[in-house]
């Protein structure tokens, strides 16, 4: 219940990060708490995130009670229990109930990517948006699920209302939900496919096993592992007799053994031995049982891992130089039209330190109210990959928003206040004398210029003569335009725009 309690939570918060979060609380909290996003992404930036410290909140409560985060709130671990829950429903009248052997050694796998991640970050790389459970769900869910279900609702109204003649009730019902519930427009986002084939790989793997990313893969549930292994909650046994399995069978981290000891580290509080121990022999207690077996004398980490991970540091620091050297490298070729360009969010880190400190979360796609923030794709190269760029043919940057600054967990985009916000530039227009119309055929066209949003105008018009006519030639004022793109949003011609928005280019 607990799980289910807290996934509805998240999923409700993150429902309600969008234009204009009145009412909503931010789902950085989540990012913060984590100790693996947190510590791998100061460790890359060389900075220390405020995070930090609610981080290591939950790693002292981890070291008081366990691995509790896993089983209760992590909404990754919540998903991955109900696919196998799903799994058992369609699979009892077929199988008999899964045995569980001893832990096995792949659980050290989760071990090596943590340390990777970390050598990783000592060498100047963040692979935390790639690794991070939270990150892996919260994006998935902000770029496919709520889409889906939000575009759908507004879908089968709208064909609802048609179909009835818009009744006035319906019509009202339709106008409550667009004000509450519904966003302003279902956002669309590139590349959610891939996003979300993680997701399922994820989800996939656990029909195989129970929890396997969980056991053997996650290096979130490793950093909370190095507290809970000395956890000062254990598990007492000290009353069973008959050491009968059902606990070691219904494990769901595979963290009791064939005696009946089990890994500390590796228990997530879901309680199933306790609540399910035929005999009611089974607790949990802050007492120290001398005589029971409470955990054997495993070593954290075996020879076989060592010498992977030994492997790893040999390997992360080449790796991760030419992983800078491909970042360094900027884009692969020139953007084309109708490409994306690196045009950062408003009040963005400089790039090189953007790169590192960004996890990738969406946030800030998701309460563009625009839909102009998009995430790059990985052809894009992996650096960059994933991180929110603005896709000028697809929105504009709202004159009168700053919110992706206030639903950054890691500050990689600062929270301006607006008054500051409209006077950032992130980019500047550019007209394509070729394109444009009164440049090109002399016929009068202000579209761009009746746009601008600055209240100076950072695009006039001045007289001139083309083709033998008079004409109202638009001009681009450099030192008052932000980059906004809305002028290249609304330029008229097409396919190419007879303006562009391009990056800043900083001496």
């Amino acid at each position: 219940m607990a799980q289910i309690v807290s996934v509805f939570v998240l999923a409700y918060i993150l429902w309600n990060t969008r234009y204009p979060l009145s009412g909503y609380v931010n789902p950085e909290f989540y990012f913060l708490i984590d100790p693996f996003a947190m510590v791998v992404t100061s460790m890359a930036e060389r900075v220390l995130l405020p995070g930090l410290a609610y981080a290591a909140v939950l790693l002292f409560i981890t070291f008081i009670v366990g691995r509790g985060f896993c089983g209760w709130i992590c909404p990754l671990g919540a998903l991955l229990d109900f696919t196998s829950f799903c799994k058992s429903l369609v699979m009892k009248p077929f199988k008999k109930r899964e045995k569980e052997k001893d832990p096995l050694p792949l659980r050290y796998g989760k071990y090596l990517l943590l340390g990777s991640a970390v050598i990783a970050a000592l060498a100047g790389v963040q692979l935390a948006w790639f690794l991070d459970p939270i990150t892996i769900f919260v994006r998935a869910f902000s770029f496919t699920i709520h889409p889906l279900v939000s575009g759908s609702i507004d879908r089968g109204f709208t064909a609802l209302l048609a179909a009835t003649n818009y009744p006035g009730q319906l019509e009202a019902a339709y106008d409550y939900l667009r004000e509450g519930f519904l966003s302003l427009s279902t956002p669309v986002f590139n590349h959610a496919g891939s996003i979300l084939a993680i997701l399922l790989a994820i989800l996939a793997i656990s029909l195989a096993k129970r929890r396997f990313w969980c056991r053997h893969l996650c290096p979130l549930g490793a950093a909370l592992a190095l507290p809970a292994r000395a956890s000062l909650l254990r598990r007492d046994v000290s009353r069973c007799e008959k050491n009968c399995g059902v606990c070691r069978n219904l494990c769901r981290m595979n963290a009791i053994k064939t005696d009946n000891s089990y890994l500390r580290e590796e228990c997530v509080l879901c309680l199933d031995c306790v609540a399910f121990c035929p005999n009611d022999k089974t607790t949990f207690t802050f007492k120290r049982q001398r005589s029971a077996p409470e955990q054997s004398g495993d070593a954290l980490m075996t020879r076989g891992s060592f010498i992977a991970m030994a492997g790893a540091a040999l390997a992360a620091p080449p790796a991760a130089a030419a992983f800078a050297a491909e970042k360094a490298k900027g884009p692969r070729k020139p953007p084309r039209p109708g490409t994306l360009s690196l045009i950062r969010p408003p009040g963005a880190l400089p790039e090189e330190e953007f790169i590192q400190r960004c996890i990738r979360c969406g946030n800030c796609m998701k309460v563009c109210p625009t839909n102009v923030l998009q995430p790059l794709p990985l052809s894009d190269g992996l650096a960059r990959a994933w991180s929110p760029v603005l896709d000028t043919r697809r929105g504009y940057c709202e004159y009168r928003c700053s919110l992706c600054g206030r639903v950054c967990p890691t500050d990689a985009i600062e929270e301006l206040p607006l008054e500051r916000k409209q006077k950032v530039q992130i980019g500047t227009a550019v007209f394509d004398k070729r394109i444009c119309i009164p440049h090109a055929k002399g016929d009068n066209c202000i579209v761009c210029e009746e746009h601008c949003p600055v209240p100076e105008k950072a695009i006039r018009v001045k007289e001139g003569t083309v083709k033998g006519k008079k004409v109202m030639l638009p001009y681009v004022v450099a030192d008052l335009c932000i980059g906004c793109a809305i002028c290249e949003l609304k330029c008229p011609t097409r396919p190419d725009k007879g303006i562009v928005v391009v990056k800043v280019r900083k001496a």
